[in-house]
């Protein structure tokens, strides 16, 4: 009854880590050509104006899984000829969905960037790129039920080679606006349009010409398109936390007026942590569609390994990156930003990526109940729940907290929220939670404790040039996390299964 291919999810992982390696490096470069060419001002402003238009589209990377986990069900149960009229009806809802999004911009969004935007000479430019940014939020929106079936058929290498595509693009407009005569902000805008633009179209033929129930036919069940709809319409409540974490957090800071500069700061250690959250996410964009199949064919007991494991890979791979970062901040910010590395930079890319590494865990765990379907109390309760970042924060901000509270904030709920959502999952599921504890939460906090202390005294311990000391003290941190993770991080089947991977390939 199982689908669980571990192999698969092994190339697909590998290929898709190849893939947010360029990227990254890619992301680092542009970033700091960007933020040469239009300075921490406009920087600031094009941040604010980007979180504005997702905070309205409620973060459409989450409204993508109402795809995938209708697709996949489909697809696990063999029924092509329903997936064929599900993928039409999903085009549908995502049509509507983009006109929400146009109407909100276009109103609530709008009144925004023309009252509380604190940079009055540049209001015009802001008004200009604000209409650029949701045009290509719409053709994303668009793209959404393509861009799904992509990776529920676990296309991963036409997904890393249109990636690449979309890297390149943002290389080739970090050399355009840094050589231009004209308004650097506007063509920036104007640019990330055209490649958001090139990327949706070309999933869309994509899809039609490799897939037949990727073929729009003009289809109408109205209890189907009711539950798609209620489906994708939940999770934009559950996607508010990561709104509020990563853009809500950048328009709060400019609505509380805190300077532009504190704003670019933020932009950029967020860049910092949305790049290096992505290496940890590729695990789950591989596995997430066997858990959906899994669950699908009645297959809960494979459902709930792939669940543990994905959990406690996705935090390993995520903390042998992170804790290097966290170490030597001050240094790689030197290196990326040269000598635009301020306190707040320093600060908040450490604050983020602490944040991230309890934030790991809600993909797995909401991924299951994904496939669950009957998702409304989850998400309305881990939503709302959530939600009491800005709030609070807000308040915060009102007796003259620090700028850096709002981040505390998120990490203490966010830490609470994990915990919510294994009740409610233990309640949906019948998930064992002390099995979770001891199979994911223990090996996880083992490495963790036991990993710091060699490369922290090595990090206070060593007197050496500034990059000779950067290299050691990081390699000595992945060196011993990796080494904690064979350890104790891996279960004896785990280790034995990587241990004939690792002489199947010397043979």
């Amino acid at each position: 009854m199982g689908v669980i291919d571990q192999s698969k999810i092994a190339r697909n992982t590998i290929l898709l880590y190849v893939r947010m390696g360029i990227l990254m490096l890619v992301s680092f470069y542009t970033s700091r050509v960007v933020l040469d060419a239009l300075g921490a001002v406009d920087n600031g402003i094009y941040g604010t104006i980007a979180g504005l238009v997702t905070t309205f589209a409620f973060m459409n990377n989450t409204m993508a899984t109402a795809c995938q986990r209708f697709f996949g069900m489909e697809s696990g149960r063999g029924n092509f000829e329903e997936l064929r009229r599900t993928f039409s009806l999903c085009v549908l809802v995502f049509i509507f969905i983009a006109l929400i999004v146009v109407f909100l911009s276009e109103t609530l969004g709008l009144w925004l960037v023309s009252r509380k935007i604190d940079a009055a000479d540049r209001l015009n430019a802001a008004r200009v790129i604000f209409q650029f940014s949701i045009i290509s939020f719409f053709f994303t929106i668009i793209m959404t039920p393509f861009q799904a079936m992509v990776i529920i058929n676990e296309k991963m290498k036409v997904y890393t080679y249109i990636s690449f595509f979309e890297a390149f693009g943002y290389l080739a407009i970090a050399f355009a606006i840094s050589r231009t005569s004209f308004d650097r902000l506007v063509l920036y805008g104007f640019l990330m349009l055209a490649v958001n633009a090139g990327v949706s179209l070309f999933y869309i033929a994509y899809c039609n010409a490799f897939w037949k129930e990727c073929r729009f036919r003009f289809y109408w069940n109205r209890a189907k398109f009711l539950e798609i709809f209620s489906f994708a319409g939940w999770n934009m409540v559950g996607s508010l936390s990561n709104t509020c974490k990563n853009q809500g957090i950048t328009v709060l800071i400019n609505l509380a007026r805190f300077g532009n500069v504190i704003v670019s700061a933020n932009v950029m250690a967020s860049k910092l942590y949305m790049s290096v959250q992505k290496f940890s996410e590729n695990f789950m964009i591989a596995l997430k569609p066997q858990m959906i199949k899994s669950y699908a064919s009645g297959d809960k007991e494979g459902m709930f390994k792939l669940l543990y494991q994905g959990s406690k890979f996705s935090y390993f791979l995520l903390f042998i990156i992170t804790l290097p970062i966290l170490l030597e901040t001050e240094i790689l910010l030197g290196i990326w930003l040269k000598d635009d590395v301020t306190d707040y930079t320093i600060l908040f890319t450490r604050l983020l990526l602490i944040n991230s590494l309890i934030e790991v865990f809600v993909s797995p765990l909401a991924t299951s109940m994904q496939a669950y379907g009957k998702i409304r109390n989850y998400q309305l309760t881990c939503g709302v729940f959530l939600l009491l970042i800005l709030p609070v924060s807000w308040l915060l901000y009102k007796v003259g907290a620090p700028v850096q509270s709002v981040f505390y904030v998120s990490i203490t709920i966010c830490a609470m929220a994990v915990l919510l959502r294994l009740v409610m999952i233990r309640h949906y599921l019948k998930l064992n939670i002390m099995e979770y504890a001891g199979k994911v939460l223990l090996p996880v906090l083992s490495v963790t404790l036991l990993s710091i202390p060699v490369p922290l005294l090595l990090e206070y311990a060593v007197r050496c040039q500034v990059y000779l000391k950067f290299v050691t003290v990081s390699c000595s941190a992945i060196l011993v996390t990796a080494v904690w993770i064979y350890v104790l991080g891996l279960s004896k089947s785990e280790r034995k299964h990587i241990n004939n991977k690792i002489l199947h390939l010397f043979k």
